[in-house]
């Protein structure tokens, strides 16, 4: 008998801290997810940013952040704080559209992460042919791409997944064992592992393209100020050397920026994709009812996890990008600027 109450009471201080943890993280995810990525959104939009294409993907992604914490986490932080029930988890409707939605714009924004690494990569390319690949036009089709396979990959989220089941995780779970290994192996997959994988690949490329363009960056420098001595217009050519100089600076800027938040990325999403290939591989396992509760526990605290690179971009931004800091600060000066006409 003291075993079993010993074994209920393990349980209850794991449903307890459970509860605090989606309480508090909740509440923390929503309100800097909400304001840092609408912030990311006035910042990218200006003109001055807009027109780069890593800032598209920036900016994209920024906008698929808003969509992922709100549609995400906040039924979770609603529940927790205010006491608000959670649909998702009874209405079967709202299940599978809730999570058709996040699984999409999750994998989405992956991808995205992805498509800007590559563009870091021709961006810094010494080849003109390639450099020219990275444009707008480029950007906005690849974008297009990524989403309708994303879409079509995740459609069957309306078929596998369903509210009010038992014995799960979350009551809105995958209603059969093929669903969720599919569903296990395709999130730790094709949102974090191969992702995660290519931009590591074509960064350590990226690195290697800065790496011989600092080489002869100074012999070129010294072969165009010997050419700019024998012709008429210095001026010209000086303001054209700023501007190179200038739009590196910016491009580098990018990359940095880029960089900080792939590692976050891969950091924050890779205990999911362990627990994943954990929960698999003992699927058919005879678990205990302390050991499924201390499973439940530690899979809510790692999904929590998972938000914290959809939330925290615009502080990461903040720090790590010059361009951004100087956008936002002109940004803020503008605002500041107009509630002044108005007073």
């Amino acid at each position: 008998m003291s075993s079993t109450n010993a074994t209920i009471s393990y349980i209850a201080n794991l449903q307890y801290i459970s509860g605090q943890v989606t309480l508090y993280m909740s509440i923390v995810i929503l309100v800097s997810g909400l304001i840092g990525n609408l912030l990311n959104c006035l910042v990218f939009v200006q003109r001055s940013l807009r027109s780069k294409p890593c800032v598209i993907y920036f900016l994209v992604s920024s906008i698929l952040n808003l969509i992922i914490v709100f549609s995400g986490i906040a039924p979770r932080a609603f529940q927790a704080f205010f006491m608000i029930p959670d649909r998702t988890e009874t209405v079967s409707t709202l299940c599978k559209l809730r999570l058709i939605v996040l699984f999409t714009m999750r994998t989405i924004s992956s991808w995205l992460l992805t498509l800007a690494s590559v563009d870091r990569y021709l961006i810094s390319s010494s080849d003109v042919n390639r450099r020219q690949m990275s444009n707008l036009k480029n950007t906005y089709l690849w974008i297009l791409i990524v989403s309708i396979i994303s879409a079509l990959v995740w459609a069957e989220a309306g078929y596998c997944f369903d509210a009010n089941m038992v014995g799960t995780p979350q009551k809105c779970y995958a209603k059969s064992d093929a669903c969720r290994i599919f569903n296990d192996l395709a999130q730790s997959l094709i949102t974090t592992i191969i992702p995660s994988t290519v931009m590591l690949i074509i960064g350590l490329f990226t690195i290697r393209n800065i790496r011989h363009f600092h080489k002869i960056g100074p012999a070129s420098a010294t072969m165009q100020s010997n050419n700019t001595k024998n012709k008429s217009n210095n001026n010209n050519n000086n303001n054209n050397n700023n501007n190179t100089r200038r739009n590196r600076k910016d491009e580098t800027s990018l990359t940095i920026m880029l960089i900080a938040q792939v590692i976050l990325l891969t950091i924050f999403t890779l205990p999911q994709a362990g627990q994943k290939f954990y929960l698999t591989y003992t699927f058919y396992q005879t678990k205990s009812s302390s050991q499924r509760a201390l499973e439940s526990m530690l899979f809510n605290f790692v999904l929590l996890l998972t938000y914290g690179p959809n939330c925290i971009t615009f502080y990461l931004y903040t720090i790590t990008g010059r361009i951004f800091r100087e956008a936002l600060f002109k940004l803020f000066k503008s605002g500041i600027q107009y509630l002044n006409f108005f007073h």
